[in-house]
């Protein structure tokens, strides 16, 4: 199911931002205003933190939720050409002692828990590297297309031999100050994988970061 919204909100930057997920889903109103009003260039890559709701059984794995970004230029006479991807298998930070803000609580629902992701340090500086490189160009007026994305990987979940449907609540957090957002909602990642010809009946398939 197509979003012609948020496609349409997206094509407005010059940053753009890409949602790597298929399928029928569901983004909150707010969160379209959010990525709609969003800059590419203000994100803090070391801040940034990917949430996963889901069933409690589930334990959800490094690389569970991928980040995707690329910076294209075709530079200028004194700018060389780049054309930079990163794609990110982002961290499970299973042993995590804060305090989860009380938008990943907000209508969780018996037997489910919230399991935070980071950036490795590494990727993290590749990250704002880039970023820094891509605002480089455009104080100099060069012209450069970026992309920002988000996946999930159902072969990241553990074991779903037991589960014939699972929904998965998705948030981003992209700045400290600004807090977590509902990104996605209601993500059936088994119906997901279905569409998608993925098998999930082998041992989970997952690669650490």
């Amino acid at each position: 199911m197509k979003n012609p919204v948020l496609k349409k909100a997206l094509l407005a930057f010059s940053l753009s931002i890409s949602v790597l997920i298929g399928g029928c889903m569901s983004m909150p109103i707010s969160t379209m205003y959010k990525m709609s009003q969003f800059s590419l260039a203000d994100m803090k890559p070391a801040a940034m933190r990917v949430a996963i709701r889901t069933n409690e059984a589930i334990e959800v794995k490094n690389g569970a939720a991928k980040v995707n970004m690329s910076y294209v230029s075709e530079g200028s006479n004194t700018m060389e050409p780049v054309n930079i991807v990163y794609k990110i298998n982002v961290i499970a930070l299973h042993d995590i002692k804060a305090d989860f803000a009380p938008i990943l609580l907000d209508g969780i629902e018996d037997r489910e828990r919230v399991t935070i992701l980071k950036l490795s340090n590494k990727d993290a500086k590749n990250m704002q590297d880039l970023l820094d490189l891509a605002k480089k160009y455009k104080a100099n007026d060069v012209k450069g297309t970026g992309s920002f994305g988000i996946s999930l990987d159902s072969n990241c979940f553990g074991n779903l031999d037991k589960f014939s449907e699972l929904e998965v609540d998705l948030f981003l957090q992209t700045d400290e100050s600004e807090g977590f957002m509902m990104f996605l909602e209601d993500i059936d990642i088994i119906e997901q994988a279905s569409d998608n010809n993925i098998n999930l009946k082998p041992v989970n398939k997952c690669e650490a970061a």
